[in-house]
């Protein structure tokens, strides 16, 4: 890359370069990623190093707000499935996606992954095989849970609401005001569905258990079919034999 490249990506605080170079600040001794937030500094005071090992050997300092150290890339996989093919991505400890590949919100998925994670390119690794096999077997209804290490890092709220997410029970639903009941905010139910939507680890961290409270289906980031999918495979997992 150029380094009219650099700066256009820094500049534009584009999390598609985060891990291809970070900028370096002459003026406060500090560097960061491409993504950072920060308020730019002047073009002419920003050096473009290759990484940020390179970065504290010259002398500069992580920052604080970005946490360009914290950095750990992204392996990405398609997969093809029942309700339709899904992005799985995932560090080298922790499933980190799990999200629709053709919902319209995709594009801020992956950017909100190389902000808060790492930069992100497909390939492959033993956690995404564990995933893509966990993932089959629920949705061919061979079990009822995963066994995955996930992180799922977001605001405060967001991930308040995607822990009470985790302890819905399979086969359960609850509606978007008790979702805001739990998390202690009962007047929030639309923030709360905003939470619920931005959930990057679909099906896994349960936001399809989320109904409206008239008993509508409400809104789901996969659609509506996914949804009605996936809670009638649970319903049926939960039915007892009956004995002849």
């Amino acid at each position: 890359m150029s380094t009219a490249a650099f700066e256009r990506a820094f500049y534009a605080a584009d999390p598609a370069y985060d891990g291809r170079f970070v900028g370096a600040v002459r003026t406060t001794g500090i560097y960061c990623r491409p993504s950072c937030r920060a308020r730019k500094p002047l073009p002419a005071n920003v050096a473009y190093l290759p990484d940020a090992a390179t970065a504290r050997a010259a002398g500069y300092r992580p920052c604080l707000r970005c946490h360009p150290d914290d950095a750990r890339p992204v392996t990405l996989r398609e997969i093809d499935t029942p309700i339709g093919p899904m992005t799985l991505g995932a560090t080298d400890d922790a499933l980190v996606l799990a999200d629709f590949s053709e919902r319209r919100m995709m594009p801020v998925q992956l950017a909100t992954t190389r902000r808060r994670i790492g930069p992100t390119s497909e390939g492959s690794s033993p956690l995404l095989d564990r995933a893509e096999r966990q993932l089959r077997a629920f949705l061919a209804g061979e079990r009822v849970d995963f066994d995955l290490p996930i992180q799922l890092p977001g605001s405060p709220f967001q991930e308040r609401v995607w822990g009470e997410l985790l302890r819905i029970p399979y086969g359960e639903t609850i509606s978007y005001g008790e979702l805001a009941r739990r998390v202690g905010v009962p007047a929030a139910s639309r923030a709360v569905g905003r939470a619920n939507g931005s959930n990057r680890i679909a099906v896994i961290v349960p936001c399809h258990r989320v109904v409206a409270a008239g008993g509508g289906l409400g809104g789901y980031g996969g659609g509506l079919p996914a949804k009605r999918f996936l809670l009638d495979l649970e319903q049926r997992q939960c039915v007892p034999a009956i004995s002849v």
